[in-house]
């Protein structure tokens, strides 16, 4: 049986559109003040919530004047506005917290993804793929991942010196990096030449495929081999099993079926091929 790292559950949610709104920020707020365990207690914008840094909340109102508040940078001798991003936090039980950050275009006009990112302790009787649904409407997002994290989840280890690795154990070991903290949909750089490489890094219990990647899922083909899938907005919500606590009770067989339902996607996709040693 598997067991979970310090109790951890994970969600990322990216997204390239407008989302500084108080009605996308008061409905995402919602979501959580809803749920007794998930109550915020306190938020902070511009930097993480601590002790000192911070204020109390005990309503969904008292966030609205911290959502999206504007600060200015000076770049170039220019003044430039942008939206601090938005923490909060809750210290009892489920302990979480949750970031959001604003997409925004650089100097160059290219469009930069924001989105939410939220760890908790795994409760089993919260509704967690309800809250995740909601945050994919809420978001429109191109891509988004909501897992356990579990210990057993490492990749294969060669033994040897990573500067021995070839190109493709490299960008096995950045994609499984990036996905141990909640990234679906990530860029890097690897190999001699210094390529750029981009892609999914694999799929969670239940991933969102939105926007340009929207046309990934063959939903029909995925619903037929037996696994759930939902159209939400003009994104695909595909799960491994219908209950996340079969990724605790039974890794393995987990493992087992998310390969399956990734031989269902096309290859080249995903950037970690392999599922992982089980120690």
């Amino acid at each position: 049986m598997g067991s979970l790292m310090q109790n951890k559950l994970v969600a990322k949610i990216q997204t390239l559109n407008d989302i500084h709104s108080w009605d996308v920020g008061g409905s995402l707020l919602q979501s959580v003040f809803k749920v007794e365990k998930l109550k915020p207690q306190r938020v902070a914008t511009f930097g993480e919530v601590t002790a000192k840094h911070g204020f109390h909340v005990e309503t969904l109102g008292d966030c609205q004047s911290h959502w999206a508040r504007k600060a200015t940078m000076r770049l170039d001798e220019s003044p430039r506005e942008f939206f601090q991003s938005f923490h909060w936090r809750r210290v009892k039980v489920a302990k979480s917290q949750g970031t959001v950050t604003f997409p925004s275009d650089n100097l160059k006009g290219t469009r930069l993804s924001g989105g939410l990112f939220f760890e908790s302790q795994f409760k089993k009787e919260i509704d967690w793929i309800g809250i995740f649904s909601i945050w994919c409407s809420i978001l429109t997002p191109y891509g988004a991942i909501l897992h356990p994290a579990i210990d057993m989840e490492q990749p294969v280890r060669n033994g040897r010196d990573v500067r021995e690795y070839t190109l493709n154990e490299e960008i096995n070991q950045n994609a499984w990096s990036r996905f141990s903290t909640g990234t679906f949909h990530c860029e890097f750089r690897a190999g001699e030449l210094n390529s750029l490489f981009s892609g999914f890094t694999n799929l969670g219990w239940a991933s969102f495929f939105g926007g340009e990647y929207a046309h990934e899922v063959a939903a029909a083909a995925i619903s037929a081999a037996g696994f759930p899938v939902q159209s939400i907005g003009d994104g695909y919500l595909v799960q491994v099993t219908e209950d996340i606590n079969d990724v605790i009770n039974d890794f393995t067989m987990f493992l087992k079926l998310r390969a399956e339902l990734k031989s269902l996607f096309r290859d080249g996709l995903f950037l970690i091929k392999d599922e992982p040693t089980i120690i």
